[in-house]
């Protein structure tokens, strides 16, 4: 044992003992290079175990407040967390051994870091087991789950941050803070989102993580060479260790960089950034008077959901799909898949005081004349979509039509029969009035009831040139109807 330790020191003092290069002109003294390595590595087996559970004891500290703000979705807490994390000692030792070509203490390094990083996800998981049973993932969990190269342009800032403030005892420490914050978090995530039973999404954390390691280890070694730790005699002998070690590391970053930029795609040109850039969307929404509250994408199921606000919910979203089928037929030169859009609606209104110039004597004008189109046409029942996400629909296709051959009157043929009602327009506004008497022996007597039953009840109108869509009252239901 006395023998070790001494060829420790031996080694430490023959490393200090010379000069070192330069760096913006000033030259660190002996004193400064040694507690350089002496907080780089641990010299001396009687040093090891203190040096073991000081780590052990700051990273279970750390973890727990890390896992505690991420369940409580409290970003001051995590970054709290940071300034007890030890995660920024073995990142930087495994970037010095590279620089001083010391092979075994590049592996202990690694294992350190390795097993730092396993008993984080293992006490992360551990706390969510035990916390009260939570609905949502919190989002500060999910903002680890979505990497991108942001994260990789702050790993290697924080790595060199990190190598810069151990050479200089001078320097500021936030740059460790940096370097835990862009290590903890991401662990913590992956082991709630283990117990939330997200493995694609804990995949996601870890491969932040992983980043972020590779890209600070390879930010510390050459911010080392650079402020000149390693001797021009040790790097000509270690030239090969350290050539390959970093070459290791360098791939590794690329690597991890594929999955990164499919990470970053995902993040960047999102379902909200897709809407935006959607003509016929936007030409739709604008035509509609509304606007998207939430957006998102379900490319497995190919659904797109969307939460819409506005005066009036959305008759005619049978015509904005057709716009996007063609649009995108068009564009592809092919077929489209078939997809389906799935939208909820919120009732918004505007208001302004006081009202423009001329505006109050202005009488407001129909945005739409239905009548005449109404009077023309025979509209067919396609079905009727309800709030809660059924269907009914006739059981023979063009078996039920309505047709108004007078002003305010109208016919329905359905597969049991005909009857006559009366409607009133009123703007956008349609109220209908209609005394159905229903053939119970008729096989569709049930879908005929529940037909005539909504289209009593129906309160709005929005039509185009083949669509025509009812809104029955208090938001139940859309009833749609296409022109043949």
């Amino acid at each position: 044992m006395y023998r070790k330790v001494s060829r420790e020191h031996s080694e430490l003092s023959k490393v200090t003992d010379h000069k070192f290069g330069k760096y913006l002109g000033k030259k660190l003294s002996p004193e400064e290079r040694r507690e350089v390595l002496a907080g780089l590595f641990v010299f001396g087996r009687e040093n090891q175990h203190p040096f073991l559970t000081r780590m052990a004891v700051l990273l279970f500290i750390s973890t727990v407040i890390a896992t505690c703000g991420l369940l409580a979705d409290s970003a001051a807490v995590v970054i709290g967390a940071m300034l007890v994390a030890p995660l920024m000692r073995p990142v930087m030792a495994a970037a010095g051994a590279i620089t001083l070509g010391w092979t075994k203490r590049l592996y202990n390094s690694l294992i350190m870091t390795c097993c730092m990083a396993i008993a984080a996800v293992i006490i992360a998981a551990c706390i969510t087991l035990a916390a009260p049973h939570m609905i949502t993932i919190p989002a500060e969990v999910l903002a680890r789950t979505k990497p991108t190269f942001f994260d990789l342009v702050i790993a290697l800032a924080a790595g060199a941050g990190g190598a810069y403030v151990i050479t200089r005892k001078e320097a500021s420490s936030i740059p460790g803070v940096a370097m835990a914050v862009a290590l903890l978090p991401p662990l913590a995530s992956c082991g709630i989102l283990l117990v939330f039973g997200e493995n694609e999404l804990a995949l996601k954390a870890f491969v932040l993580f992983l980043t972020n390691f590779a890209a600070m280890v390879m930010a510390g070694v050459l911010t080392f060479m650079v402020m000149g730790i390693s001797l021009e005699s040790t790097r000509k002998r270690s030239a090969k260790f350290i050539r390959y070690s970093l070459i290791l590391f360098t791939l590794l970053v690329v690597i991890i960089s594929v999955p990164l930029y499919f990470y970053s795609t995902e993040v960047w040109y999102d379902a909200t950034y897709k809407a935006n850039q959607s003509e016929e969307l936007q030409a739709w929404l604008a035509e509609n008077e509304l606007v998207i509250d939430r957006v998102s994408i379900d490319y497995e199921k190919r659904i797109i959901y969307m939460q819409l606000l506005g005066p009036s919910p959305p008759l005619n979203i049978g015509a904005l799909y057709d716009e996007m089928i063609q649009k995108m037929e068009k564009k592809t030169g092919k077929k489209v898949e078939p997809f389906r859009i799935e939208a909820g609606w919120s009732q918004q209104a505007r208001f302004s005081w006081p009202p423009a110039p001329g505006e109050e004597d202005e009488e407001r004008q129909l945005q739409q004349d239905y009548s005449k189109s109404l009077s023309k046409s025979k509209w067919y029942w396609i079905g009727t979509q309800y709030a809660d996400g059924d269907w009914l629909k006739p059981l023979q296709e063009h078996s039920y039509f309505m047709e108004s051959k007078s002003e305010n009157s109208f016919t329905v043929t359905t597969s049991c029969g005909k009857q006559t009602g009366t409607y009133e327009l009123n703007q956008e506004g349609i109220a209908v009035e209609i005394d159905a008497t229903i053939d119970e022996k008729c096989v569709e007597s049930k879908t005929e009831a529940r037909f005539f039953d909504d289209l009593s009840q129906v309160i709005n109108l929005d039509q185009d040139e083949n669509r025509m869509s009812f809104r029955i009252s208090n938001d139940e239901g859309v009833m749609h109807f296409q022109k043949k």
